[in-house]
C-alpha cells in the first residue's frame, strides 16, 4: 500500500481503510480463484460500486459523517439501538443512488442459540420449484410471481435494451438508456426480495422445530450443456442449451439461493434448526415400496410403476426431504448419501 500511495498521489484523497479493506477483497477474488472458482473481474470507475469504512464514522440524526468526505444527509431508515456501536459502514451505488448500509455490534447481547437436534420433534420438508415457488410437505404450495419472466417484463427490457444498443456508444444518451435498462433491473429485484421476506417469514413461523431443504448445487443445475460434435464431419450437433436456456432463466428468477439464505436467517432468531439434506431422487422415489425410477414422474403428476401409487410429485418430494430429515434426527440408520 506505501508503494501504491507513492505512485498515485491521489490516494491521499481516500480514506486508508477504505484502500485497506479493497486490498482484501483483491486477495479473497484470488483465493476464491485457486480453489476452483473464475478468474477476477476488472473493476474501472464505472463497475466499481461500493466501498467499506471501517473507522471514523458518526451519526448525528438523519446526517453522516465518512472520513474525508465529511457531513452529508441521508435518509435513516431505522435508529441504530442503544448500546451498539458502528463497527464498518458500507457506501453502494445503485441506479437510484447512493445506500448506506452499517454494521453494528453490542457485546453484552448475547448470540441466537438454536435447539438441539435430539429436541426436534416436527419438521417441515421445502422442495423448490418454477410453477410454485415451494412446495411444503404438510401439502401447501406458495406461489411463483415470476417477477422478470412474465411476458410483460421480458417485452419491457427487450425494448429498453434495444433501445441502448441504437445509441452511440460512449455518448451520454447511452449512459440514460442504460440506466433505464438498470433502474427495471433493480424494480425486479426489489419485489423478488420482498417476496422472498414474505415467503420466509411464512414457512419459519409455523409451529415447528426445524426446516428441511434442499441442498441444491444451483450453479452446477445453471451450467451449459456439454457440446456435442459429429464424428466424420465435426459439426456442431444438438445438445439442448437453447431449451436450457429458458430453464436457466426461471431458476435465476425464483432466486433459490437468496430465498434459502433467508429462511436460515429468520430461523436461527426464532431458534429453529435448518437441516440441509440431499434431494437426489426425492421426486422419483415411491414414499409407498420405495421403488425409484424417472419414468414414475410426469410433470406434476406421480404415478409409481411399481405398485401404482399416486399424488403431487413435488409435495411428495417435499415430504421424502421431511422424512429423510427425521431419520437424521432421530439417528436411524439412513442409505448411505441420503442426507448431508
Amino acid at each position: 500500500m506505501p508503494e501504491l500511495k507513492a505512485a498515485r498521489p491521489w490516494f491521499a484523497g481516500i480514506d486508508s481503510t477504505v484502500l485497506q479493506q479493497n486490498v482484501k477483497r483483491l486477495d479473497t477474488a484470488y483465493k476464491n480463484f485457486f480453489e476452483g472458482l473464475r478468474f477476477p473481474k476488472f473493476k474501472n470507475r464505472s463497475n466499481f460500486t461500493s466501498f467499506t469504512f471501517v473507522m471514523g464514522v458518526k451519526i448525528q440524526g438523519n446526517k453522516i459523517y465518512l472520513p474525508k468526505l465529511g457531513w452529508m444527509r441521508f435518509h435513516s431508515s431505522r435508529p441504530i439501538p442503544i448500546g451498539f456501536t458502528i463497527k464498518a459502514c458500507t457506501v453502494r451505488k445503485r441506479q437510484n443512488g447512493w445506500y448506506v448500509s452499517l454494521r453494528i455490534e453490542d457485546k453484552s447481547v448475547p448470540d441466537y442459540t438454536t435447539k438441539p437436534l435430539k429436541d426436534v420433534v416436527k419438521i417441515v420438508g421445502c422442495d423448490m420449484g418454477i410453477t410454485k415457488l415451494v412446495h411444503l410437505s404438510d401439502g401447501s404450495q406458495i406461489e411463483n410471481p415470476k417477477f422478470s419472466t412474465t411476458k410483460k417484463a421480458k417485452r419491457t427490457l427487450r425494448i429498453r435494451s434495444r433501445r441502448v444498443s441504437r445509441k452511440a456508444k460512449g455518448s451520454k444518451n447511452r449512459k440514460k438508456a442504460a440506466q433505464k435498462v438498470g433502474l427495471l433491473h433493480q424494480k425486479i429485484s426489489n419485489k423478488r426480495q420482498a417476496h422472498h421476506w414474505k415467503v420466509a417469514k411464512k414457512i419459519v413461523d409455523r409451529k415447528i422445530d426445524g426446516i428441511a431443504l434442499e441442498d441444491l448445487n444451483i450453479s452446477g443445475m445453471m451450467r451449459r450443456c456439454r457440446v456435442k460434435l459429429e464424428e466424420k464431419t465435426g459439426r456442431f450437433l444438438k445438445n439442448g442449451q437453447a431449451k436450457k436456456k429458458g430453464l436457466n432463466r426461471s431458476i435465476s428468477d425464483a432466486g433459490w439461493g437468496e430465498l434459502i439464505l433467508k429462511i436460515e436467517y429468520l430461523a436461527v432468531k426464532q431458534g429453529k434448526v435448518v437441516i440441509k439434506i440431499n434431494p437426489k431422487y426425492s421426486s422419483q422415489e415411491c414414499r409407498k415400496c420405495g421403488h425409484i425410477d424417472k419414468s414414475n414422474r410426469d410433470g406434476e403428476k406421480f404415478i409409481c410403476t411399481e405398485c401404482g401409487y399416486h399424488e403431487h410429485a413435488d409435495i411428495g418430494a417435499a415430504k421424502t426431504i421431511r422424512d429423510r430429515a427425521l431419520k437424521l434426527v432421530r439417528g436411524d440408520s439412513a442409505k448411505p448419501g441420503a442426507c448431508t
